[in-house]
């Protein structure tokens, strides 16, 4: 694990780094995006951040805040409903028209419910909508701007290293849908997926990042999702359990610093470097982490981290999948359903 003053100490480097920084949060309204969103602004010199949410009004405060930590930056807030694909092609393409580069690319959208599958107006269930689906939407679209930056890192946070077995021929999980399959599920296709991005884009480094517990108040929010039977139980989770969790939790600024360090740290080069970019040096006596395949002494990329930036240990379902070629599988899957979708929206 880096030290947190060597944390502290490279992200306060990125003040000295004379490059226009563009990056783009979907999530960053609240919750780990919110988090490494105000690091990112306390820290960079003069970056434009895109910032995607539901709601200008409710997220002015934030955009107030961002403004005091920087008043050399640029931060853009783009209103929509991102849980639907349609609505990401859309950002996207106002974001190609304005830029010839993107940087970084930070998402933590996302929620957990005992209510079952809940599916949007496309026919997604919108949990693997929010983690997964569209996530892997906006990669994809962005990926030329993502390749015309000299340092292109992405960073889906969620689950790394909490990947599991799912039914590569259900990877929707219609026939067999609880909130645990659905979790492990898109854990594992956004694991798989990035590892396929990162094979066909060598020059962006992927990152898929556990945060730990974090005091964002999701799991008093899973809770009060809970009905019938569950709803009695879940009630005296909430009032006694979650409370000692978030004694341990991490904060939103801790939880921040150490994001903001795996997306801008050199300890998480691509497969093939092109230039340093806003990249910060590693710290003195770091060794630069293990990529989630390596072979030849030679890493893919793309990182499966936990919530101190540290590579997860590889798992025999995992090894098994990359064999299988699992990870084309779940590609292609994701594209039906991309398309189904928009032809459901037309």
């Amino acid at each position: 694990m880096v030290n947190i003053k060597y944390v502290r100490s490279s992200n306060a480097s990125l003040a000295t780094k004379e490059y226009a920084m563009v990056a783009l949060f979907i999530g960053g309204t609240s919750g780990t995006g919110k988090g490494t969103l105000r690091q990112l602004a306390k820290h960079a010199k003069a970056p434009k951040i895109y910032i995607v949410g539901r709601s200008q009004r409710s997220a002015t405060p934030l955009l107030d805040e961002l403004k005091s930590l920087n008043p050399q930056g640029t931060f853009v807030f783009l209103e929509t409903e991102i849980s639907l694909i349609r609505n990401v092609d859309k950002i996207c393409s106002k974001i190609a028209r304005q830029e010839k580069k993107m940087d970084l690319i930070v998402m933590s959208t996302g929620y957990l419910t005992f209510a079952g599958r809940q599916e949007t107006d496309e026919g997604i269930d919108a949990l693997a909508a929010l983690s997964y689906y569209i996530r892997m939407r906006a990669v994809h679209n962005l990926l030329p701007l993502l390749n015309a930056s000299p340092s292109p890192r992405v960073m889906s946070i969620l689950a790394g290293g909490g990947e599991g077995a799912i039914d590569l021929a259900d990877l929707e999980n219609r026939q067999k849908h609880s909130v645990l399959t659905a979790a492990v599920s898109v854990a594992t296709q956004n694991t798989l997926a990035l590892e396929v991005l990162a094979a066909a884009n060598p020059g962006i480094t992927f990152a898929h990042v556990y945060p730990g517990f974090v005091a964002t108040g999701q799991m008093n929010r899973f809770m009060l999702t809970a009905s019938g039977i569950w709803a009695w139980p879940a009630w005296l989770v909430e009032k006694t359990i979650v409370p000692l969790v978030y004694l341990f939790a991490q904060s939103l600024d801790g939880i921040g610093e150490r994001l903001l360090f795996i997306a801008t740290s050199a300890r998480y080069p691509p497969a093939e470097p092109k230039g340093e970019g806003f990249m910060v040096a590693m710290p003195k006596g770091v060794e630069v982490a293990k990529s989630s395949i390596e072979e030849g002494g030679k890493g893919n990329g793309m990182y499966r981290l936990d919530n101190y930036g540290e590579s997860a240990p590889d798992s025999a379902v995992m090894a098994d999948y990359r064999k299988k070629e699992a990870g084309k599988t779940v590609w292609e899957g994701t594209e039906a359903v991309w398309a189904r979708a928009l032809k459901k929206a037309t």
